[in-house]
């Protein structure tokens, strides 16, 4: 277990800062106070113990969108759970509709059928029934409340950003998604924003790039920018850039 939650602050570990095909870090994966991971595009069975974790401490997983770089690692951390932590308490799993067929899917196909049901339902529940959120759906997970917003990069999927506050401490994650509605939605309620930034040179489709974050900072300038899903590594005014096993401590009003 991960033990008490720290009285103040909120510890985020990047462990992917790369877009999906990108050269300069790891697919997506974010971990909050080491006990809720953020995506799962990233190996984080074998970059979590890189920071001082491991896939038992973790207590919720949350999923953006299923885009192979936010969701295809699921699987295997979950297999390395169940093998390596068998003692470790039903994982709370949820994100965008759709979510629990995929990682059926996705799962079966990577360790056989008989392996995948073994694993997943041997000596107990390796997790809680998966759950499918839409936008405007809330409730407590792992010690944040937690909030999803509707926002729009895939027309063939849900996709989902998400809020997370913990006594008084927030942040948001845009997950992957154009200039929307969802978006300043969100990005306007929170002190801390882990936004996606797949361009600095210009438009990136069904993307954020560098003129729309500058807009973004215009709309919501009380939210403190963290960028990622690189593709490239420029510096941006007033926005800090996320790189693979860089840790920030974020406290009400922005970064510490």
């Amino acid at each position: 277990m991960s033990g008490q939650l720290p009285e103040a602050g909120m510890e985020l570990t990047i462990l992917g800062s790369g877009s999906a095909f990108s050269e300069v870090g790891h697919n997506a994966g974010y971990l909050v106070d080491r006990r809720l991971l953020l995506d799962c595009g990233a190996p984080a069975t074998s970059l979590l113990p890189a920071v001082g974790s491991s896939v038992g401490e973790l207590e919720a997983i949350v999923i953006s969108h299923l885009h192979g770089d936010h969701v295809l690692h699921l699987p295997t951390l979950l297999v390395a759970r169940r093998l390596r932590h068998p003692e470790a308490p039903p994982l709370r799993i949820l994100g965008p509709c759709g979510l629990r067929d995929h990682l059926k899917r996705v799962g079966e196909t990577a360790f056989g059928e008989g392996l995948w049901q073994r694993i997943v339902t041997e000596e107990g529940p390796l997790c809680t029934e998966v759950e499918e959120w839409t936008g405007g759906q809330s409730d407590e997970v792992a010690g944040y409340r937690l909030r999803a917003f509707t926002v729009e990069h895939s027309p063939e999927l849900a996709c989902l950003a998400f809020r997370l506050e913990r006594q008084g401490v927030n942040l948001g994650y845009t997950g992957d998604t154009t200039y929307c509605p969802g978006l300043l939605q969100l990005a306007s309620s929170v002190d801390n924003l882990l936004c996606e930034c797949t361009s600095f040179t210009g438009p990136a489709p069904v993307h954020l790039w560098r003129g729309e974050i500058e807009q973004l900072r215009r709309d919501a300038p009380e939210a403190s920018l963290i960028l990622t899903h690189l593709t490239e590594r420029q510096p941006l005014e007033g926005a800090l850039l996320a790189a693979d096993g860089l840790t920030f401590t974020l406290r009400a009003g922005g970064q510490g």
